[in-house]
Formats: C-alpha cells, sequence, structure tokens
C-alpha cells in the first residue's frame, strides 16, 4: 500500500510541475505581448508629442495668407509674413480674434516661441520612439527566448 500511495504523491508532483511549467511559459508569453503594448503606446505618445500629426493642409495656408492680406495692407509686412503662413502656428495666430491688434515684429516674436516649443516637443516625442524602439527590441528577445532560440 504504501508504495501505491508514494505513485500517487510523485503523479501528483509531476502534475503541479507540469501545471506550474505551462503558467511560466504562459507568463513568458504574457510578457512579450504587455511589453509590445507599452512600445506601441510609446511610439503613438511619440509620434502625437513630437508633431508628426501636425500637418498643416493647403486650405489653412490659403486661409493664413487670406488674413494676412486683410490685415496688414502694407507690401513690406506682407512679404515678410506670407512664407510664414506654412507654419501651424502662424496659422493658428492669424485665426485667432486678437491677430487683428498685433504688429508684424510681434508675431513674428511668438513664431520664434512657437519654434522652441516645437523644438522641446520633438526631442521628447524622439525620446518616446526611441523608448519604442528598445521596448520593441525587447518584446522580440522574450519571445524568442519563449521559443527556446538563443538571442544573445
Amino acid at each position: 500500500m504504501s508504495n501505491k500511495i508514494r505513485q500517487i504523491k510523485r503523479q501528483t508532483e509531476q502534475q503541479k510541475n507540469v501545471k506550474n511549467s505551462e503558467a511560466a511559459t504562459q507568463q513568458k508569453r504574457g510578457s512579450a505581448i504587455l511589453v509590445g503594448i507599452i512600445a506601441i503606446c510609446l511610439l503613438a505618445g511619440g509620434l502625437y508629442i513630437g508633431g508628426w500629426f501636425n500637418l498643416v493642409t493647403p486650405a489653412q495656408i490659403q486661409q493664413c495668407e487670406t488674413a494676412v492680406r486683410q490685415t496688414f495692407p502694407q507690401a513690406a509686412d506682407q512679404n515678410v509674413l506670407l512664407p510664414k503662413c506654412n507654419n501651424r502656428h502662424m496659422i493658428e495666430g492669424m485665426s485667432s480674434p486678437g491677430s487683428q491688434k498685433l504688429s508684424s515684429k510681434q508675431i513674428l516674436d511668438s513664431l520664434d516661441v512657437g519654434k522652441t516649443v516645437d523644438l522641446v516637443s520633438m526631442f521628447i516625442g524622439g525620446a518616446l520612439i526611441g523608448a519604442a524602439i528598445a521596448a520593441f527590441a525587447a518584446s522580440y528577445r522574450i519571445f524568442q527566448r519563449k521559443l527556446g532560440k538563443d538571442t544573445d
């Protein structure tokens, strides 16, 4: 009888070990998926913060040019401001209600501030995209390890 009890105990231990190894495999799979999801979120956040989704349409450029011509009748001011109408900050500034009260120098100064903000946001966006690339690489390594392949 004691041999049968030992066999039953061994079988239950083996079954527990099999279940534990299956759970470990599931955790490895889950971690690769989780790291991949984090990488996708970092990539999307980097693209958004970096400003790569803020594209200027031709209709917006045309509206900005019309607003510049109406607000600044002098040719010198128009020559300075019209080439800037492809900048999203210029478009937003000219479409605001207070743009008629500003001089061309004030508008150009605000564009310089906008360029600084764009530079900082592009740096932060680039850092997030770099982190996303690292997370994708880590996810790939985790997935390859799960398959039993050596990635080193």
